[in-house]
């Protein structure tokens, strides 16, 4: 059809792999957000994963579950613009 290769490649390969890859990156941001938080906790003096291990030593939960609920929705709201990312490239991967 006269296609070269880019133009192959961003008509139809890209349209068909985003959602899918979409849908990976949002299963790999748990985990990540876990590690993220690991690591600020043991090699890090900034950061919510530091201050959790700061303030874990004194049993203070009262400063922890802010800290939690942060977390909570920094990661919900990830989520949320992934989803409404996917929707926005690929309409037809989402039925209504």
């Amino acid at each position: 059809l006269g296609g070269n290769s880019w133009t192959m490649i961003l008509r139809l390969v890209l349209p068909q792999v985003m959602p899918r890859l979409i849908t990976c990156v949002r299963l790999a941001l748990g985990p990540a957000w876990l590690f993220l938080i690991a690591a600020e906790a043991i090699a890090s003096t900034e950061g919510l994963g530091y201050r959790i291990f700061l303030v874990r030593r004194y049993l203070s939960m009262d400063v922890i579950l802010p800290y939690v609920a942060w977390i909570t929705l920094l990661a919900v709201i990830t989520d949320w613009l992934l989803v409404r990312l996917s929707q926005a490239v690929s309409p037809w991967a989402h039925p209504v």
